[in-house]
C-alpha cells in the first residue's frame, strides 16, 4: 500500500515518536510511506529520532500529485487537510482527546475566545465519518460515547533495543541517594512540569534531574537539565534515576513511565487518562489524585527514607515491562487495522469537501454569539448596577507589505474597560516601509481615543501624532468597527472580532533599519450606554484639558521637542514640565488648552532649577503683555490681560527668548502655569454673571457673549 501520515510537527513529542515507530516499520514490510506536513522540513528537525530519515517527506503541495491507499490524520488540524489529497482512504490516527490541551478560560488572555473556539474545532474533529485508529482504551471509550465511533485499538509498543535495564547510565545510581527525574516541556501547562520540579524540591529528593523538549540550560531546582535528547540517548538518563515523576493533567498513554520502567526504575503519576493501560498503584508504581500535592510529597519521601518499598516497586515495574510487547508486535496490529480500512468503502472527497465547509462555516456565527452574549451581560449589568466584567485588550500589529498574516509580528496589551487607558508598544525596524495597524478593543461597545503616537525612540523625535480630531481624520478605519458619527472624529463603534486601524506607513525619512518605535495609544471603551453619558456631556473624565510644551534653538517647533500634561477642567491647578537644556538659546512654546473655552492665569514662571534662579516670571497683567499669543488663542478684552479666548487646537503662547547667559547645557528648567480653563458657561458661573439673554447688561455679559459667538458658540 501507499500510506501517507499527516504530521503536525516533526519535533521532539511523544505523539511524532509513536507515529515515527509505526511508519517507519511500515515502510520495513514494503509499504510506500511518506510523512506529510505544511512546510518543508530539514533532516535536522526530526533528527532526534533514528528511523525518520527512513521515511519519505512530502510538503502538502507536493503531495497533491500523489495517489495514495490510505492517508492518516494525526494532529487534530490535521483533518482538515484530507480534502486536497487524493486517497482512495482516509483514517484519522487519535492518540488523545486533544480538545483537552487547550488552556481552561482566561478573561485577561487575550487569545481566550479563539482559544474557546480552536477546542470547538478541535472536538468537531471527531466527529468526521472516517475510521479511527487509537492506542488507548479510554479514548476508544470516549468516541463511542461522545461521537458514535468505535475505534481499532493498537496500543503502543516500546523500544525493547534501546530501553533495557542493563546498559551505559549518565551516572549509575547510588544507594542512600534518592534521584528523581521529571519529564515533559516545561511551556506547556498540562504537563505540569514546573510543579513537579517544587514538589520533587519539597520533598528533599537529593537529586532532580529534567528531561525535556524544551530548549532550555538550566531551570530552578534543577540538578541537571537534558535538552532535546535524541531518543537513543534517553535510556542513559532513564538508568541513572530511581522514578520518573509525571504529573500531567492530560495523556494518551504516556511513553516515560513505561520507558523507566524497563531501565529499572519505577513512577509516581497522578491519575491521568492512560494511566491505568499498564500502571497499578502500589504495584509497580504509585497512583495519586490530581493535584494532590500533599500526598505527592508524602510518597516521595516514604521512598526516600524507605528504600525497600523502592525497590519492590521497581520489581513490580520490571514484570510490567518484561510482558510488554514491543513496537514490531503493535505496528503488526496497525498495519491489521489499515488492510482493514483499505478493504472497506473508499472515502468521499466530496464529503470531505462539505465537512470541512460545514465545520468552519459554523465559526463565525460562535464568534458573533460569544462576543453579544459578553456585550448583552455587560449592558444588562450597566443598566442594573451590577458589576460587569472589563476585561479587554489591544493588539498592535506590524507588517512590511501590509498583509498582518504573521502572528509572530503582533502584540498584545490588557486593559480595563470604563476608565481611560494607555497601551505601550516597542518594536525594532526590520524592514521598510512599515505599515502598522492598531485593533483598539476586543468586543462589542465604545472607544473614544485620546492620541495616538508614534515616536522613534533611537533618533528621540516623534514621527506621527494624532491627538486632534483633525489628525484623528488621517486613520483609515477597516472591518469591524467605524466612526460613531462625522462630528465626533475621536469616537469609535467596534461591532466584531476583527477592527482595525491602520496607520500611515513608517517610511525611510522616519526611522532607518534598527531603530527603536515606540507606539503609544491612550483610549476608553465602554458599554453603549456610554451614548447617554456622551450625549449629555455628563462625564466627568471629559473635563480633561491638555498642554503641551514644545522648545527649540531657532524657534522652529515640532512635535519631536514637544511634552505633553494633562489637567482637570473648570478648577485652577498648577501644571509643570521639568526641561533638561540640550541647547542654547531657547525658545518656549505652550498650547495651553485643546478645547474651546476661557483660560485663567494667574502664573507662569520659568525658574533655572540647576542655578536656584528664576528666568522670567509673569504674575500681574502686565506682565503678560510679554507673551505672544497665535494660533486660535488670543486675549478676551485688552484690560484683561490674564484671561484669554482658546478656540481649540493650536492655543499657543509662545515666551520671550532665553538667552545663553541665563541657562547652559545641561540646566534643568521648570515651567510652572497656574490656571483655570472652563466653558463658557462654568466661567459665567464663576463670575457670577448670566448670559443667558441678548439684552443689555455689564461689560462681562458682552465680553462673554463676544467671546461665545468667536468660539462658534450661537446657543450661548
Amino acid at each position: 500500500m501507499k500510506i501517507g501520515f499527516l504530521l503536525g510537527s516533526p519535533g521532539i513529542s511523544g505523539g511524532s515518536y509513536v507515529i515515527y515507530e509505526h511508519a517507519s516499520r511500515l515502510k520495513r514490510k514494503g509499504h510506500q510511506v511518506a510523512v506529510i506536513t505544511r512546510q518543508e522540513v530539514q533532516p535536522e528537525e526530526h533528527a532526534w529520532h533514528d528511523s525518520a530519515c527512513e521515511l519519505d517527506w512530502l510538503t502538502i503541495r507536493q503531495a497533491r500529485n500523489e495517489c495514495f491507499d490510505v492517508v492518516l490524520a494525526t494532529w487534530w488540524e490535521t483533518p482538515f487537510f484530507l480534502r486536497k489529497l487524493r486517497a482512495k482512504h482516509c483514517a484519522y490516527f487519535v492518540q488523545s482527546i486533544e480538545s483537552r490541551f487547550f488552556e481552561p478560560p482566561d478573561p485577561q488572555h487575550p487569545l481566550s475566545l479563539k482559544r474557546t473556539l480552536w477546542r470547538g474545532l478541535c472536538e468537531q474533529t471527531y466527529s468526521c465519518a472516517v475510521p479511527m485508529i487509537t492506542e488507548a482504551a479510554w479514548i476508544q471509550e470516549y468516541l463511542q460515547r461522545h461521537h458514535n465511533s468505535w475505534p481499532y485499538l493498537v496500543r503502543n509498543g516500546i523500544r525493547k533495543d534501546i530501553y533495557a535495564a542493563d546498559g551505559p547510565a549518565v551516572a549509575p545510581r547510588q544507594p542512600g541517594r534518592f534521584r528523581v527525574l521529571v519529564e515533559g516541556p516545561v511551556e506547556v501547562f498540562f504537563k505540569n512540569v514546573p510543579a513537579a520540579v517544587r514538589l520533587a524540591k519539597a520533598a528533599g529528593a537529593d537529586e532532580i534531574w529534567l528531561l525535556t523538549s524544551s530548549a532550555i540550560q538550566s531551570w530552578p531546582d534543577v540538578d541537571r537539565v537534558f535538552s532535546r535528547v535524541p531518543i537513543h540517548e534517553t535510556p542513559a538518563v532513564y538508568r541513572s534515576c530511581d522514578l520518573v515523576l509525571k504529573l500531567s493533567y492530560v495523556e494518551g498513554m504516556f511513553g516515560p513511565p513505561l520507558e523507566m520502567f524497563h531501565c529499572g526504575g519505577t513512577a509516581l503519576v497522578y491519575d491521568v487518562t492512560g494511566h491505568d493501560e499498564y500502571i497499578v498503584h502500589d504495584q509497580n508504581a504509585y497512583v495519586v489524585k490530581r493535584d494532590d500535592e500533599a500526598e505527592v510529597v508524602r510518597l516521595l519521601r516514604h521512598l526516600k527514607d524507605n528504600p525497600q518499598d523502592l525497590k519492590r516497586l521497581k520489581q513490580g515495574a520490571a514484570e510490567t515491562a518484561a510482558a510488554w510487547p514491543d513496537w514490531d508486535a503493535c505496528a503488526v496490529q496497525f498495519e491489521q487495522a489499515l488492510l482493514q480500512i483499505a478493504a472497506g468503502r473508499p472515502v468521499s472527497r466530496g464529503y470531505l469537501q462539505e465537512w470541512t465547509r460545514e465545520v468552519f462555516r459554523r465559526r463565525k456565527p460562535f464568534v458573533r454569539a460569544a462576543l453579544q452574549k459578553q456585550f448583552a451581560e455587560r449592558e444588562q449589568a450597566d443598566w442594573t448596577g451590577a458589576v460587569a466584567e472589563h476585561n479587554n485588550f489591544v493588539r498592535f500589529s506590524w507588517s512590511g507589505d501590509g498583509t498582518f498574516t504573521d502572528h509572530q509580528q503582533s502584540q498584545w496589551r490588557h486593559y480595563q474597560s470604563g476608565a481611560w487607558r494607555e497601551c505601550v508598544f516597542t518594536i525594532r525596524v526590520e524592514e521598510l516601509p512599515l505599515w502598522l495597524r492598531l485593533d483598539p478593543s476586543s468586543r462589542i461597545g465604545i472607544t473614544e481615543l485620546d492620541c495616538v503616537t508614534v515616536r522613534n525612540v533611537s533618533q528621540d523625535r516623534e514621527i506621527m501624532a494624532f491627538r486632534e480630531q483633525e489628525e484623528l481624520q488621517q486613520l483609515f478605519l477597516a472591518k469591524d468597527l467605524k466612526w460613531l458619527c462625522p462630528e465626533l472624529r475621536n469616537i469609535i463603534f467596534t461591532y466584531g472580532e476583527d477592527p482595525m486601524i491602520l496607520l500611515p506607513t513608517v517610511k525611510e525619512g522616519d526611522a532607518q533599519l534598527g531603530d527603536l518605535l515606540e507606539i503609544f495609544i491612550r483610549l476608553r471603551e465602554d458599554g453603549m450606554q456610554r451614548l447617554n453619558i456622551l450625549a449629555s456631556g455628563a462625564d466627568e473624565a471629559d473635563r480633561n484639558n491638555a498642554m503641551l510644551l514644545y522648545w527649540d534653538s531657532q524657534g522652529q517647533f515640532s512635535r519631536g521637542k514637544s511634552k505633553n500634561h494633562r489637567y482637570p477642567r473648570g478648577e485652577q491647578t498648577a501644571v509643570s514640565f521639568a526641561l533638561p537644556v540640550a541647547e542654547t538659546p531657547l525658545w518656549l512654546r505652550l498650547d495651553l488648552s485643546r478645547r474651546h473655552g476661557f483660560i485663567e492665569i494667574a502664573s507662569l514662571v520659568v525658574r533655572n532649577v540647576t542655578q536656584n534662579a528664576d528666568i522670567m516670571t509673569f504674575r500681574q497683567p502686565d506682565d503678560f503683555q510679554r507673551l505672544f499669543l497665535t494660533g486660535s488663542l488670543t486675549w478676551l478684552a485688552p484690560e484683561q490681560r490674564n484671561i484669554l479666548l482658546s478656540g481649540g487646537p493650536n492655543a499657543i503662547c509662545v515666551l520671550p527668548k532665553i538667552e545663553q547667559e541665563q541657562i547652559a547645557p545641561g540646566d534643568m528648567l521648570n515651567i510652572t502655569v497656574t490656571l483655570r480653563e472652563s466653558s463658557p458657561q462654568h466661567f459665567a458661573a464663576q463670575h457670577h454673571v448670566s448670559i443667558a439673554k441678548h439684552g443689555g447688561g455689564p461689560a462681562w455679559k458682552k465680553l462673554l457673549r463676544s467671546g461665545a459667538r468667536r468660539l462658534g458658540l450661537t446657543n450661548i
